[in-house]
């Protein structure tokens, strides 16, 4: 969004530059700028919805709407075709995560292979979202 801002900015105070970018795409000025400011605005209403999405589930958390089960993991499998992801269950409850795609939830980037899999006793607190279960924190148990 902000390379976005900064295009939009210098197009708007230097002539110049939307002048050369005109000289490319053979369009008016009024319209790049229209352009780049409709992309703007779709960027900051996509970056304005996630985070009132982040708020949303801070907020179940603080509150204590979330989930909790106590159990071994069983049924960890790894599906490498769909880009590594690895999905478990305990006691019955499905858990599945991608460990490179960074999200607000469990990825396992610290420990992979050391905490998740099968055998190792587990208290994970969750949210479900959209009939997915996301892994808000994890303690390890003895057996």
């Amino acid at each position: 969004m902000l390379p976005v801002l900064f295009l939009l900015v210098a197009f708007v105070r230097l002539p110049a530059a939307s002048d050369l970018v005109l000289s490319m795409v053979k369009i008016s000025r009024n319209w790049l700028l229209t352009i780049f400011g409709l992309i703007f605005f779709i960027a900051l209403f996509g970056t304005y919805s996630e985070l009132q999405q982040d708020i949303d589930v801070k907020k179940q958390i603080d509150s204590g709407e979330f989930s909790l089960v106590s159990g071994c993991i069983q049924n960890y499998r790894l599906d490498e075709v769909k880009g590594n992801t690895a999905t478990f269950e305990v006691k019955e409850v499905e858990f599945s995560y991608n460990s490179y795609t960074r999200t607000p939830f469990f990825y396992e980037k610290e420990f992979p292979g050391k905490v998740i899999k099968n055998g190792n006793c587990l208290e994970i607190s969750y949210l479900t979202i959209a009939k997915e279960n996301k892994i808000i924190k994890i303690v390890q148990l003895t057996k």
